[in-house]
C-alpha cells in the first residue's frame, strides 16, 4: 500500500511540475455505492451498500478541452450493521463538451482498508466513466461509475470471480 501511495503521490508531483501554470486543486465529496457481485457456472449474485467518499483531486489542463484530474478518495459504506473502508484512486482523462459540461473515463485503483477482509485481493482496478459540470471556476458537481475489471478473489478457482463496481455523485470545489 505504501508503494502504490508513494508512486500516486510520485506521479502528481510530475505532472504539477510540468503544467504548473495550469493546473488547479481542491476537495470533492458525495454519496459513494459499493456493489459486489460473484459469478461462477450459471450462478451470479451480488449485493451493494451505501454511504460517503470525501477527498482531494487535482486537474491539470493538457489542452483547451482536455485535462487530466488525478484524485484520491477515502469512502466507507455501511450495510446490515457493518462498514467497509476503502481508497479510491481515480484518474480521469475529462473532455469538456461544451461550456462547463465534460465526460470523464480513466483508470479507478481501489484499496480495502478493513483487516478482517480475508480471502480478497485487497488492492482492484476499475475503469471508470462520467460526466461532470462546472458551475462556476470553483465549484462543480460530478457523476462517475467504475466497472470492476480485476478478480477480488485470492486464488479464485476456475470460472469463479468477484469485481466491485462503485457509484460516485457528489460536489468539488477548486482552490
Amino acid at each position: 500500500m505504501k508503494k502504490v501511495l508513494f508512486s500516486i503521490g510520485l506521479a502528481l508531483l510530475a505532472f504539477s511540475n510540468v503544467n504548473a501554470q495550469e493546473a488547479s486543486f481542491g476537495v470533492t465529496a458525495g454519496f459513494h455505492d459499493f456493489k459486489i457481485s460473484v459469478s461462477g457456472g450459471d450462478l451470479t449474485a451480488s449485493d451493494n451498500a451505501s454511504g460517503f467518499y470525501a477527498g482531494f483531486f487535482a486537474e491539470f489542463n493538457v489542452a483547451e478541452k482536455f485535462n487530466i484530474q488525478p484524485e484520491i478518495h477515502y469512502a466507507s459504506v455501511f450495510k446490515d450493521g457493518e462498514t467497509t473502508n476503502e481508497i479510491v484512486i481515480p484518474v480521469m482523462a475529462k473532455y469538456y463538451i461544451s461550456d462547463g459540461f465534460n465526460v470523464q473515463a480513466g483508470p479507478q485503483f481501489d484499496y480495502v482498508l478493513d483487516g478482517d477482509a480475508e480471502g480478497i485481493n485487497k488492492l482492484g482496478l476499475g475503469l471508470g466513466l462520467g460526466v461532470g459540470y462546472d458551475f462556476t471556476d470553483k465549484i462543480f458537481a460530478a457523476s462517475r461509475y467504475s466497472i470492476g475489471l480485476s478478480n477480488r478473489i485470492e486464488d479464485a478457482p476456475s470460472g469463479i470471480s468477484s469485481k466491485f463496481n462503485t457509484f460516485q455523485i457528489g460536489l468539488g470545489y477548486r482552490f
